[in-house]
């Protein structure tokens, strides 16, 4: 299992992410970033002493396709996995998502406070991967722990990443140790 950071790809970031002592990150980018071009950011990372393992698109509307291409093409110039998440949709916008033509081995991520059957039904049923932030599935459900360990037993092969963040019923992402999550627990069904 590979544990990876989340940040900017920015120069400052990747040797802060470095320094903190990840050997990989999930790049997360905004339009004002990609603007900078898909060469320029690649350069960049190449340069850094942290890897990427995946880049996280832009949270912006299901229907701007030129910054989700964007992204699209940043995973593929770093040979990493695409999570496709935006905080403008939810899963019912996974066909409006997918019209923007991903090239990239890439996954939907499940929306905080989605349930279990509506990311089933939305996500898995329809043959697409699955992002799944614990955090989210935390906020869902009480007995996230269980849905947990069921969804990767039911659907392992089609998780491509896992994101271990910590949470509270309310708050989404709180730093580790900082939230109610059984990151332990996670671990280990991971």
């Amino acid at each position: 299992m590979q544990v990876a950071g989340k940040c900017r790809p920015t120069r400052e970031t990747l040797a802060a992410a470095a320094r903190r002592g990840f050997d990989a990150v999930e790049l997360y980018v905004t339009p004002a970033l990609l603007e900078k071009g898909v060469a320029t950011l690649a350069e960049t990372v190449r340069a850094s002493p942290v890897a990427v393992c995946s880049v996280h698109t832009p949270h912006v509307l299901p229907s701007e396709h030129g910054p989700l291409r964007a992204a699209d093409r940043l995973a593929r110039a770093l040979d990493a996995y695409l999570v496709v998440h935006t905080q403008y949709a939810n899963m019912t916008h996974t066909a409006e998502l997918a019209a923007a033509g991903f090239e990239a081995p890439h996954g939907y991520e499940n929306q905080a406070g989605a349930s279990v059957r509506h990311v089933e039904t939305q996500v898995l049923e329809r043959g697409h991967e699955l992002v799944l932030d614990t955090a989210h599935l935390f906020m869902a459900h009480a007995d996230y722990l269980s849905r947990f360990e069921a969804l990767l037993a039911a659907y392992g092969e089609r998780i491509g990443v896992v994101h271990l963040t910590d949470s509270t019923p309310e708050t989404d992402g709180v730093p580790f140790g900082e939230g109610e999550l059984a990151m332990e627990a996670l671990i280990v069904f991971s």
